[in-house]
């Protein structure tokens, strides 16, 4: 069966682009967890601040001509055609005015025919997959693997997070072989793309976390993840057996090329001789030669110089605020939303995990944290740089941070079509009326800022901070340890005393009703 060629980019939650790419490949790109991972990440806001600099955030790259690439700029709506070798824009287009705004981060919504092959590929408990190259017979993807299970005391021998590369070949299911990408001094966080040689004998993987371009020999793959088996008889548990082992990297990784902030897409040359980078948050493309394994230069795209708030987003989404490098913020917090995850954080002790929270509107929703123990965001992202990354910030870093996070706007509602009018409508008067949510959750932010005994705490801990009902649809699972699988079984199965305002005196169809209205905040 020959080749398929497709790449797969997400720029809406309901639209699809497909473009052919060379050499007859399929190429998907999954930022954000397929089958099992991170949410949906919101819309952003369309209005810029007038005192912000728009800046370029360039994605999607390919190649138009032997030494010309297309690259998408996806915050100002243009795509720009850069000559290599002069490093100069030749050609700018502005995009149609229905084309969907390209969604950067959010799941991929892919074609139905690879959703059976993808719900294959990744077997229970591995993390996102974060890109897929592959043919009918076999192919290759990254991945992570956070730890969420294990409290997070350490970050040494990947016990918090770490990358894989994986290769499946013949019947999917039952040749597997994996092998960690991470070192155990020099992380691999935040993998966002991958591409293949026409050889097949070497690809290139993409580090939006650690801002380089790891080089693998695909070659020595199998000797080298063959070795970490322990049973080989049982192909299908390859990537379980030995998944911590982080020697591989160093038998398999022939260089790792540093670029500029946050790498997110790769585009290889027809000859396979040149190597493109798109930065997204340093508004640049780096060149690679792929020959002699080195950066032939980095190329400035022409946006503003970095604000506070620019500065603080390159640090959100770097690895180096980590030691060892293994994650950035943006690991848990994809777009400052969530990962849906349960982390056993050692900042208020081990043996009770809580569900990470999204990030979006939180400079209005103070105190921060579960428990509500942090009054400022400098206090609380401080805290969890020291306890969770082991990383000590400057005043300057953390000022930055602190912008970024402030900046986060709060999701906008969500349109309400017309079948689901009148429900909504009911929905509304319960909330404020018979179900007294309003109570606790006070327009216009939808929280009080107080904690709270919802029956869901234990002996130690049994209040917890009231979090904000908006973009509610966006952070399944739900209350402080994620139990609640779904918004209804916050007010049925996993409501033993009763305390959700007076939801339990509801209906079944007035509960059918509230969860329209709080689908939609």
């Amino acid at each position: 069966m020959g080749m398929l060629s497709m790449r797969c980019q997400r720029l809406s939650r309901q639209n699809v682009e497909r473009r052919s790419q060379l050499s007859g490949r399929l190429a998907i790109v999954l930022v954000s967890g397929i089958v099992a991972g991170m949410n949906a990440i919101p819309a952003a806001d369309e209005s810029t601040p007038a005192s912000r600099p728009r800046y370029l955030n360039p994605l999607a790259v390919r190649f138009v001509a032997a030494t010309r690439v297309a690259v998408e700029l996806t915050s100002i709506r243009e795509t720009a055609v850069v000559d290599l070798e002069s490093g100069r824009i030749v050609a700018r287009e502005k995009w149609p005015e229905d084309r969907p705004e390209a969604d950067v981060l959010g799941p991929v919504v892919h074609p139905e025919d690879l959703r059976a092959l993808l719900l294959q590929l990744q077997p229970p408990q591995a993390g996102p997959i974060r890109a897929l190259w592959g043919r009918a017979d076999g192919g290759w993807m990254v991945h992570t693997w956070p730890r969420s299970s294990l409290p997070a005391t350490q970050l040494a021998q990947g016990w918090v997070f770490t990358s894989g590369l994986t290769r499946w070949t013949g019947q999917i299911g039952y040749l597997w072989e994996t092998a960690t990408l991470d070192e155990p001094e020099q992380g691999f966080a935040d993998p966002s793309d991958l591409v293949v040689s026409a050889d097949e004998q070497t690809a290139y993987v993409a580090s939006a976390g650690s801002d380089c371009v790891a080089v693998v020999n695909l070659r020595q793959f199998s000797a080298v993840a063959s070795r970490l088996v322990t049973e080989p008889a049982d192909r299908r548990l390859t990537p379980y057996l030995r998944r911590d082992d982080l020697t591989a990297a160093r038998w398999l990784v022939r260089a790792r090329l540093p670029t500029q902030s946050n790498p997110r897409r790769l585009a290889l040359s027809p000859d396979g001789r040149t190597l493109v980078v798109s930065n997204f948050l340093s508004d640049s493309l780096t060149i690679i030669d792929t020959e002699q394994l080195r950066v032939v230069r980095h190329v400035a795209l022409g946006g503003p110089e970095p604000d506070i708030v620019r500065r603080g987003e390159m640090l959100f989404h770097s690895a180096r605020l980590t030691q060892h490098g293994q994650f950035s913020c943006a690991s848990c917090h994809p777009g400052g939303g969530t990962d849906g995850l349960n982390w056993d954080l050692p900042r208020d002790g081990i043996g009770n995990p809580k569900n990470t929270r999204a990030l979006w509107g939180c400079r209005e929703t103070a105190p921060y944290g579960w428990l509500g123990s942090s009054a400022t965001l400098a206090d609380r992202i401080a805290g969890t740089l020291r306890t969770t990354h082991r990383y000590e910030p400057t005043a300057e870093e953390l000022a930055a941070l602190v912008a970024y996070v402030a900046s986060l706007p709060p999701p906008p509602p969500a349109t309400v079509p017309g079948e689901k009018q009148a429900a909504y409508q009911r929905g509304r008067a319960l909330f404020f009326g018979k179900a007294d949510c309003a109570g606790c959750h006070r327009p216009d932010t939808y929280q009080d800022g107080l904690t709270h005994d919802v029956g869901t705490g234990d002996l130690y801990e049994n209040r917890f901070d009231t979090p904000s009902l908006r973009g509610l649809r966006f952070t399944p699972p739900y209350l402080h340890d994620g139990r609640a699988a779904t918004l209804e079984e916050v007010f049925t199965k996993h409501n033993p005393k009763r305390r959700h305002g007076r939801a339990h005196e509801l209906s079944p169809q007035e509960l059918a009703d509230l969860l329209v209205f709080l689908s939609h905040l």
